[in-house]
C-alpha cells in the first residue's frame, strides 16, 4: 500500500509539473529571453543609461542609473559571467516576464525582468 501511494504521489507531481510549463509561444519566448539577455549584459558591463532607455516612464522616475550602479558590487561578487543556465518566459496581463539563471565564477545569478507590450522594461530584480 505504502509503495503504491509514493508511486501516485511521484505521478501527481510530475502531472503538476508538466502543468507549470510556459505559456508563451516559441517565437515570443525566444524574443523576450534576448531582451533580457541583452539587459543582462548591459548590467554586467555597467551600461546602466542603455538599460534605462528601455525603462517605460514609471521605471525610469523610480530607478536612476545612479541606483543601479549600486549593484556593481554584487554582480562583481558574484565572479565573471560564464553563461545562461536556465530560462523562461511568462505572460500575465498584457506583461511578459523573462527568468533568466546566469552562472558566474562564483555563484549564480537570478534575473526576472518584465515587459510591457511596448517592449519596455517594467520591472529588474536580482538575486
Amino acid at each position: 500500500m505504502r509503495k503504491i501511494l509514493s508511486v501516485l504521489l511521484g505521478a501527481l507531481v510530475a502531472l503538476m509539473l508538466v502543468g507549470c510549463g510556459s505559456n508563451v509561444d516559441d517565437a515570443t519566448a525566444d524574443k523576450y529571453i534576448e531582451q533580457a539577455k541583452a539587459v543582462v549584459e548591459n548590467l554586467n558591463n555597467e551600461n546602466y543609461e542603455d538599460i534605462q532607455a528601455q525603462f517605460d516612464a514609471k521605471m525610469k522616475a523610480n530607478l536612476t542609473t545612479e541606483q543601479m550602479a549600486e549593484l556593481a558590487p554584487i554582480i562583481e561578487a558574484s565572479g565573471q559571467f560564464r553563461e545562461f543556465d536556465k530560462q523562461s518566459v511568462e505572460e500575465k496581463d498584457g506583461y511578459y516576464t523573462a527568468i533568466l539563471v546566469a552562472k558566474y565564477s562564483e555563484e549564480k545569478r537570478i534575473y526576472t525582468i518584465s515587459f510591457n507590450e511596448q517592449d519596455e522594461i517594467v520591472g529588474l530584480f536580482i538575486k
